[in-house]
């Protein structure tokens, strides 16, 4: 009989600290930066970049600087890029028990280059 309820604790134990919970969020921005008018836009591929920080029992989070510096990396990813059109930011936060905590900031989208001067026209 206590075999049993050893066997039984032993396995209440172990999903408790299986628990975990993963909430995620984010937007699509289709008109994402200023175009100056009469610029050229010239699409040059796709871009991706993200950002992860973890902590113990208080959640971890971002401040400017380091959303600034994950849409740099992002425009980095492809030559010659000096704007992002069509992207999507996602954030996602995953905990273990409260204790554990992942946050992620990940950023898709369109790596273009504008030309500012006069409109080619067809």
């Amino acid at each position: 009989m206590r075999k049993d309820v050893a066997v039984i604790m032993v396995a209440v134990l172990i999903m408790f600290f299986m628990t975990a919970c993963t909430v995620k969020g984010g937007r699509f921005v289709p008109n994402s930066q200023f175009a100056y008018p009469n610029s050229n836009i010239k699409m040059l591929g796709p871009a991706h970049a993200e950002i992860t920080k973890k902590s113990i029992i208080i959640a971890p989070k971002f401040d400017i600087k380091d959303l600034k510096q994950t849409y740099n990396k992002a425009l980095a990813s492809q030559a010659g890029a000096n704007i992002l059109v069509n992207f999507s930011e996602d954030t996602t936060f995953y905990t273990v028990l409260g204790i554990a905590n992942t946050l992620t900031y990940e950023l898709n989208g369109e790596a273009a280059k504008m030309e500012v001067g006069r409109q080619y026209l067809k």
